[in-house]
């Protein structure tokens, strides 16, 4: 049951035929807010190594911070949002998120950088799942489609228009891609809070998962810590092995607890549904290379091909930009094909284009990226849009809200465990060599064969998809007495 709050009008001609659709363009506006900058910083990583003196783990980490931090949190903010009020939480994720940006934005040094970027992931991390809840709140069921498919596809525009904006922005002033979400922060609190009704899940209840969200922020942090650092510290060193080590018994302790507690972060009894197992598969493969991938390709283009940013930007589009035109068309291919055909040749098809990637060498230009980028940004796009839709398909309604947190945990999770484990291997296959020194046969050498890392998690997770994914919904099928016991014990929210 949700409860409502109904403000008076504050924005110009507000009625109740318009409120919905103000609601969805502020909801949007912290959409295309995420989605322009998980493009527009890496293409400043070049120019922020140069300006503020950073190495190659402090640039790592100026991404891999912000993805852990929404990660760890996602679930947990996207409760409090329930119990507190979803517009309220989604407001103060977008303030938060702007004082990121400025912290971001006046940086001197990596250490500044990397603070700002945890406070945009604190505020990203309410923006990510409460945008939707205030959708789905603002619209009756039978306009919810409609509204979801206007939402979706500002997505996807933001994430297509990242590299042109980043590659501007970049060359003017590399500030400019933190200073530019300013506008878009205060568009959306403007919005938000004229136009959109509060609500909250009223069976939420009352309690937030202390011990795990510290177990898990402790654990994740210190397996990425050694990862990361590994190159500096040697793979074969006490502290490495012995960071590493920390980070896996308190994920261990985390799965521990997730077994006890009334409201957990995680219910690992989700993963039995094979559908949702096979959807999240498919989210975690594409999630991980993505993420690596644009961390790496504009640096390899300016640094190594000695591209601009501007012209880097739109030499990644071929990532990004089959989204806007595969987006719309995703409904219609899953309703002709199936959601398992149409993901598992996404995945196919990405995982190809990783293949070619994994091919760069000393002579290799843009001649092979660009193959290499189309196909991996069309599988990206066949299987982006239905991955959510197919994880859900065949999960009770009960478990909804968890399953969809989950889900949005694992996506973000997997692009910085990809991002951490791709690099690692990367440095070290430079053998010391190091980013600054290296030259470029080197460097795509090295680069090409970490690459296949991407090569085998796709492969392994488009097994996944074909075994597991549906080829159409399912009815839910009825909770089993386990489970109705269960829930007895455990209260659920919903984001």
């Amino acid at each position: 049951m949700y409860g409502a709050l109904s403000p008076q009008p504050r924005l110009p001609g507000l009625t109740e035929k318009t409120r919905p659709w103000w609601t969805l363009t502020g909801a949007c506006a912290g959409t295309f807010l995420l989605m322009l900058d998980s493009t527009v910083v890496t293409l400043a990583l070049p120019e922020i190594r140069h300006d503020v003196d950073a190495s190659s783990a402090g640039l790592q980490w100026v991404m891999n911070v912000y993805l852990l931090t929404i990660a760890v949190l996602v679930v947990t903010v996207g409760r409090l949002g329930d119990m507190l009020g979803r517009r309220r939480i989604f407001v103060i994720g977008l303030v938060v998120f702007g004082a990121g940006s400025v912290v971001s934005a006046t940086a001197s040094s990596e250490e500044m950088l990397i603070a700002g970027r945890v406070v945009q992931g604190v505020g990203a991390a309410a923006i990510l799942p409460l945008a939707i809840a205030l959708v789905a709140a603002a619209f009756p069921k039978p306009a919810q489609p409609r509204a979801y498919g206007i939402w979706a596809a500002v997505s996807a525009v933001a994430l297509g228009l990242g590299p042109i904006v980043g590659g501007v922005l970049v060359d003017v002033d590399w500030r400019l891609i933190f200073w530019i979400n300013l506008p878009i922060v205060v568009v959306g609190i403007l919005l938000v809070l004229g136009a959109a009704r509060e609500s909250r899940d009223e069976s939420a209840g009352d309690r937030i998962d202390v011990p795990g969200l510290i177990a898990i922020t402790l654990g994740l942090t210190g397996v990425v810590l050694a990862l990361v650092e590994a190159d500096v510290w040697g793979w074969d060193s006490a502290r490495t092995l012995g960071v590493i080590g920390a980070g896996l018994l308190l994920l261990g302790a985390f799965w521990w607890i997730e077994h006890r507690v009334r409201n957990p972060i995680i219910e690992f009894d989700l993963f039995r549904n094979g559908p949702y197992l096979g959807a999240t598969a498919a989210a975690f493969g594409i999630v991980f290379a993505y993420w690596t991938v644009i961390f790496f390709a504009p640096q390899y283009l300016q640094e190594q091909l000695s591209y601009s940013p501007t012209e880097a930007g739109v030499l990644i589009l071929p990532i990004t930009a089959p989204m806007i035109v595969v987006s719309p068309f995703a409904g219609a291919l899953i309703g002709r094909f199936g959601a398992r055909t149409v993901m598992a040749v996404g995945m196919v098809v990405a995982t190809a284009g990783l293949v070619v990637l994994a091919q760069l060498g000393e002579d290799s230009g843009y001649g092979l990226l660009l193959p290499g980028f189309l196909l991996f940004g069309i599988g990206l796009g066949l299987v982006y849009a239905p991955m959510s839709a197919a994880a859900m398909a065949a999960m009770p309604g009960a478990k909804a809200g968890i399953a969809s947190g989950v889900l949005a945990m694992n996506r973000i999770l997997a692009g910085a465990i990809g991002l951490a484990v791709t690099s690692a291997v990367f440095n070290a296959l430079l053998d010391g060599t190091g980013t600054a020194t290296a030259d470029r046969a080197e460097y795509a050498s090295a680069l090409g064969g970490s690459f296949y890392v991407l090569v085998g998690v796709a492969a392994v997770c488009t097994v996944l998809t074909w075994a597991f994914v549906r080829s159409a919904p399912e009815a839910a099928p009825a909770e089993p007495a386990a489970d109705r016991r269960h829930r007895l014990h455990h209260r659920r929210f919903h984001l």
